[in-house]
């Protein structure tokens, strides 16, 4: 199974009140390409689609028309989103039942009742002309303490580790053909790289490794920045980083993350890098002479 990870889309920011609409088309439509031209089995969007819980009509008509884009680059397409802590999880599901229709799965929020959790909400097939070929397990962001006691048995706090693994099961259960299973989480990997990560919206809880679960083949992680594959993973859990930067401080390149899974066998990881049509830079780097600074900054404009 061929997958495309990308997460942290943050449509609709602006920096320093600079609107970064134009940025934020051109990444969009360099993703079309980059489907059309890698045709994977699945995309999957891991959280933080939206900068802002509460986004502008212009921002939402954005995101509508650059999904519909990116279906009709690869119709056969699976494509998976989940709702990262800067989303409104409610108002990203409201239109879920018409994206079925293109093929596009939302999740924002695990949906319960007072008698049990719907666990079928979060396991998507993965499907083209020869039947299933993998499994997406989509899990939004929780914080750790508002994930469901599954039974009265587990200890409170390790509910959100339960959560993972009765999903991971259930999967198992259904996975006879042993295929491909990808995890999807937003959220905070304990040691992972933190560069240039503003962490002021929503403080996410850091978690070890372990909390996850045994039985994914990749981990789809959103919310870090900074694309990076997870320590002692093996290239088993990674995450893509931003496309775009949301921060002069985001010095690394940006990209989204090209993923072919075989059951038991270690991902085959590359990445296509986004171009960012008004790059983001810092001049200088270290304390000048106001006189200095505008020698520079003219001289960059050249």
């Amino acid at each position: 199974m061929k997958i495309l990870h990308t997460s942290d889309w943050h449509l609709g920011h602006t920096l320093y009140n600079y609107d970064r609409t134009a940025e934020q088309q051109a990444f969009l439509r360099q993703l079309a390409c980059i489907v059309a031209e890698e045709q994977p089995d699945a995309m999957v969007v891991s959280g933080d689609i939206y900068h802002y819980s509460a986004p502008a009509a212009a921002t939402q008509k954005m995101y509508t028309d650059a999904m519909l884009d990116i279906h009709q680059a690869c119709p056969g397409m699976t494509i998976v989103v989940t709702a990262g802590n800067h989303d409104s999880s409610s108002k990203l599901e409201i239109d879920s039942s018409l994206w079925q229709h293109f093929g596009l799965n939302v999740v924002g929020n695990i949906e319960r009742t007072a008698e049990e959790v719907n666990l079928d909400k979060h396991i998507i097939e993965v499907k083209n002309e020869k039947g299933t070929t993998g499994y997406v397990i989509a899990v939004p962001h929780v914080y750790p303490q508002n994930f469901p006691l599954l039974d009265s048995e587990t200890p409170r706090d390790q509910r959100q580790a339960r959560f993972f693994q009765a999903l991971l099961d259930e999967v198992k259960k259904r996975n006879t053909a042993q295929l491909p299973v990808v995890l999807m989480a937003h959220l905070s990997i304990e040691g992972s790289d933190r560069s240039g990560h503003d962490e002021s919206i929503g403080g996410i809880e850091y978690v070890p490794l372990s909390v996850m679960g045994e039985g994914y083949d990749y981990l789809a992680l959103g919310h870090i920045h900074c694309p990076q594959d997870i320590k002692g993973s093996h290239h088993h859990a990674r995450y893509c980083g931003t496309p775009l930067p949301v921060s002069f401080d985001e010095t690394y390149p940006h990209s989204v993350s090209i993923v072919k899974l075989e059951k038991g066998a270690e991902p085959q990881i590359s990445t296509r890098e986004i171009e960012n049509t008004i790059p983001l830079v810092t001049l200088p780097h270290d304390p000048t002479p106001f006189e200095d600074a505008l020698k520079l900054l003219e001289e960059y404009s050249e």
